[in-house]
């Protein structure tokens, strides 16, 4: 999947010349954590976050430039200044902003935004911001597939063998202790299991298969080494 198929097309942005104010209330009113910054051409020239506007002298939480360390560091100081105090959005946005292009696949992304612990990317084009990506398009784009349609041609035991398929193709399964059975939908899991790590698994497997309305744990923990049965599911 490429992140163009779940991105937000023509994304809220907002000016350097906006106020954080400003920038501040279209987050609230929109339910939004960041806003692309951008010029009059559409080119990206930064980003704003609502992480952007915690520390700040208004709430007093914008931290202390001692005047040891603005005199050894006078130009550091003078820039963590302005960003905690700056009244418009071009002077506390993040300019050095991590992007991707739309044809980035969905996996890149997601691993990009773990390694750099992020919340959003901006999706360009030539430096001009066509989209962006969010935690909240990944989930989105997760629930619709999560939601499965009820397939009326499929029948119980089709079910039942995609889920034994699926047992048979996994390397952690118990395959020749596990039974299944489906009835209306409703996948029945019986035999024996090692761990509760593997009933578990199995559980969840099932769960994931077309067309399961719901599992029954009927499986039996097994002590490998005292050979007793710890009973049912």
């Amino acid at each position: 999947m490429d992140i163009k198929e779940i991105m937000t097309v023509a994304p809220t942005t907002v000016g350097p010349e906006t106020t954080i104010a400003h920038a501040g209330r279209v987050m609230l009113d929109r339910h939004l954590s960041a806003l692309p910054v951008i010029d009059r051409d559409g080119r990206l020239l930064g980003i704003v976050t609502d992480g952007d506007l915690l520390r700040r002298p208004e709430l007093d939480t914008a931290p202390e430039i001692g005047w040891w360390r603005g005199f050894l560091t006078p130009e550091t100081s003078a820039r963590a200044f302005v960003r905690t105090r700056g009244r418009h959005v071009g002077e506390i946005m993040t300019e050095s902003v991590v992007t991707v292009a739309e044809t980035t696949r969905l996996v890149d992304a997601v691993a990009v935004m773990e390694e750099r612990r992020i919340k959003q990317l901006p999706v360009v084009n030539d430096g001009l911001l066509v989209g962006l990506l969010s935690r909240r398009d990944i989930l989105a784009a997760l629930l619709d597939r999560l939601i499965v349609a009820n397939d009326g041609a499929m029948t119980d035991e089709a079910i039942a063998t995609m889920i034994r398929t699926a047992i048979a193709r996994s390397n952690w399964a118990p395959r020749g202790t596990v039974t299944v059975r489906v009835v209306a939908g409703v996948a029945s899991l019986g035999g024996t299991v090692f761990s509760e790590a593997e009933r578990n698994a199995l559980r969840v497997l099932a769960e994931n298969t077309a067309g399961v309305r719901s599992v029954h744990d009927d499986l039996a923990l097994i002590d490998p080494i005292a050979g007793v049965a710890y009973g049912l599911g």
